[in-house]
């Protein structure tokens, strides 16, 4: 009985404060509130327009930067790596365009590109790590790659058939990457590959799957990155910055930057679609080349926007 008056009063509460909202708003208040409305609104109009010349300004000038460092850059990396010798190697999901224009750049820089190579996702499907580990013992002898080291042997097998620094030789190479190929893991171009002293590996988004298999996918990328950069004088590790997707996406750049021991020798660079990250590219091999390593971008785990630059 309680209960039903409490819920009698309440009711009959919310329906007198109704009427006396719905008399008050009609009445007395009618025009106060349509003035704050209107107010509200001709405010909200004012700061969307300001908003939005704000973003075309700002877009303005970060299109006014990328030009001028794009103009920069001709002279700026104009023989940095005169000649060095370098393997281009692109990870599954890169963007061909950042492709295009990192071999531009490298190119532009001095660099002479022994070989390109393209990973496929067989490397990192988990359904064929059985086929990978076979293989693997079966081409680690071809460039003296120890088969009971652990790790991923066919990242060391790559690593070493590609660079000089580890001891691949050219007949062991060249049957350790027609094994590849013929396993349907790599792509590779000229089939007479020369051996490099460097690599800049471009790497894309890992997507689909779910959370744990993408962070698996783009530890074995990374691990094979690190490979490389340790079988000869350095490496580069390069991707662009996430394209809005409605599926999620596991970076390359980001799990390499959270393994401490790799980030301590394997360079990354977060914004290589901009002329600025390109810049970092050359200037992250240098420093390479040189023993140094660093994190460059505008990620948040960047460590600095862009490498020291070299001015002579």
């Amino acid at each position: 009985m309680i209960d039903f008056r409490y819920h009698l009063v309440s009711i009959v509460s919310i329906f007198l404060a109704l009427a006396v909202g719905i008399v008050l708003g009609a009445g007395p208040l009618k025009e106060d509130i349509g003035n704050t409305l209107t107010s509200e609104v001709n405010r909200l109009r004012e700061d969307r327009t300001q908003l939005r010349a704000q973003l075309e300004e700002a877009d303005k000038a970060a299109q006014a930067r990328d030009d001028f460092t794009e103009a920069s850059n001709k002279s700026l990396l104009a023989g940095r790596l005169q000649d060095s010798t370098l393997t281009v190697v692109v990870l599954p999901g890169a963007d061909e365009n950042l492709v295009k224009a990192t071999t531009s750049s490298l190119a532009l820089a001095g660099a002479k590109i022994g070989s390109t190579v393209t990973v496929l996702d067989s490397w990192v499907d988990p359904d064929k790590q059985t086929f990978r580990s076979t293989l693997g013992d079966q081409l680690a002898p071809s460039v003296q790659v120890p088969v009971d080291e652990g790790g991923n042997i066919l990242d060391d097998v790559l690593a070493r058939a590609l660079l000089t620094k580890a001891g691949g030789n050219g007949a062991g190479s060249a049957a350790a990457l027609e094994g590849l190929r013929t396993g349907d893991l790599i792509r590779y171009t000229p089939d007479d590959i020369e051996a490099a002293t460097g690599a800049v590996v471009i790497g894309g988004p890992v997507s689909g799957g779910t959370a744990a298999e993408r962070t698996e996918r783009a530890e074995a990328l990374s691990s094979l990155a690190g490979a490389l950069d340790a079988a000869g004088s350095g490496a580069v590790l390069v991707a662009q910055d996430a394209a809005a997707s409605d599926s999620p996406q596991t970076s390359v750049v980001a799990v390499a930057r959270q393994d401490a021991d790799q980030a301590k020798e394997l360079s990354t660079v977060d914004n290589g679609a901009i002329p600025m990250g390109q810049a970092s590219v050359v200037f992250g091999l240098l420093e390479q080349f040189a023993g140094n390593v660093g994190q460059y971008g505008l990620g948040a785990d960047a460590t600095a926007a862009f490498p020291t630059l070299a001015t002579k």
